[in-house]
């Protein structure tokens, strides 16, 4: 070999080759891992539960949030949602009804406004927007 030639098995850049190539499998398996124990699904809508299975999920239209009950993907959109274990008030868009379900008992009924607002029970728990509620919700956690 001439003196002024480099040696390319010993050259700076097909040693960091090599090394990155090592790597590959490495970085490919931490990357897997990280995915798997990520909980999110990310080809769908997300979606935050609020106890028993009972999930909050937004809706194709970001503006808009389904109440979804246990194993179901589809649910009642809503406008106000409340809720105080075990119980969970939801009125659906444009309804004068609400929808009230024990999560202790897997029951639902249907109830009028003047109803819940004549209820002492009922009247304890805060309603917000089905907006405010999404955002006070943890993704990773229920909650009861």
């Amino acid at each position: 070999m001439k003196s002024n030639q480099i040696d390319r098995r010993f050259s700076f850049r097909a040693i960091w080759s090599r090394k990155l190539q090592d790597l590959g499998p490495i970085a490919f398996l931490t990357v897997a891992v990280w995915l798997c124990s990520y909980d999110a699904n990310l080809f769908g809508p997300e979606s935050r539960e609020i106890a028993a299975g009972y999930r909050l999920k937004r809706a194709n239209n970001p503006n808009e949030f389904a109440l979804t009950i246990p194993n179901e993907d589809g649910g009642l959109i809503i406008d106000e949602i409340g809720w105080r274990e075990p119980l969970i008030f939801a009125r659906a868009f444009g309804s004068q009804y609400w929808d009230v379900i024990n999560t202790a008992r897997a029951q639902h009924i249907r109830v009028s406004d003047l109803q819940r607002k004549s209820d002492p029970i009922s009247q304890s728990i805060q309603i917000k927007s089905a907006e405010i509620a999404w955002k006070e919700l943890n993704r990773h956690k229920r909650l009861w």
